[in-house]
């Protein structure tokens, strides 16, 4: 079957929270073994203990890896040490990040070099750590998480804006360098999806926010985490054969192109 993922390694970065729990979940009922790369071991241990209760003996293919990515050395060794340790990786997402919230000129300079870290520095280590192994085994897929807010319309969120967009751009540089070697690289767009980072981060004004959502949306719901899971799906699999260097948005009509 072209979705089918039995014998595929897949590596999720954030993927004790939001989006990462349900990309986990679909990409483990496909038939991958899926490495699910977090900081947060406790957070990790409940997503597993609901992904136990949804998926049966099927989450037995997902395993927990702790792990900082705002440490981009220590990330380079990890994604060796895993490479080492499975024998390859065949599908990287890139998923993590953390998504601070004010005035431009409130944003620490630090806050802004670990959000470019976390939310897009990390995805090049990643890459660059594990692409030999796809390389070598002649095939590869790469999904990066981008967001729309790179298509503007939105203020305070220099930092995470900033770091989209540097997604999208290594997004495509990497699909035409990686092309030769069958090693296909997409990114996701994600609207606003409704996960414990938006609570936390529009928990001043979740209401208010919700609507001007629906506002913007051509269709009048929320997009759920699980409809980004089954795009990754379906951008790591035979299904999308012919697809590469693209920025897919799933944003429920928000922005068209």
């Amino acid at each position: 079957m072209q979705t089918d993922m039995t014998g595929k390694v897949a590596l999720v970065t954030g993927g004790a929270g939001g989006i990462g729990e349900f990309i986990c979940e679909r990409l483990a009922q496909a038939g991958g073994t899926v490495l699910m790369l977090d900081v947060d071991s406790s957070k990790a241990e409940q997503t597993l203990s609901r992904l136990r209760d949804r998926l049966g003996d099927a989450a037995q293919r997902i395993q927990f890896v702790l792990g900082d990515l705002n440490d981009l050395q220590a990330t380079d060794q990890l994604a060796q040490d895993l490479v080492k340790r499975h024998g390859k990786i065949d599908v990287l997402i890139n998923n993590a990040c953390i998504n601070p919230l004010g005035p431009l000129d409130e944003a620490g300079i630090e806050e802004f070099e670990r959000t470019q870290r976390i939310n897009s520095h990390s995805g090049f280590v990643l890459a660059r750590a594990i692409v030999p192994s796809m390389k070598k085994k002649g095939a590869g897929w790469i999904v990066n998480i981008a967001s729309i807010t790179f298509n503007g319309g939105w203020g305070d969120f220099v930092p995470y804006v900033h770091s989209k967009g540097a997604i999208v751009g290594m997004t495509r540089s990497m699909a035409r360098e990686l092309g030769p070697f069958n090693i296909r690289v997409n990114s996701i767009s994600p609207g606003a999806i409704p996960t414990e980072l938006e609570r936390q981060v529009w928990a001043h004004k979740l209401d208010e926010y919700t609507q001007f959502i629906l506002d913007h949306q051509s269709l009048k719901r929320r997009i759920e985490p699980q409809e980004i899971a089954q795009t990754v799906h379906y951008l790591c699999c035979e299904a999308s054969s012919g697809i590469t260097g693209q920025n897919l948005s799933v944003d429920g009509g928000w922005w068209m192109h």
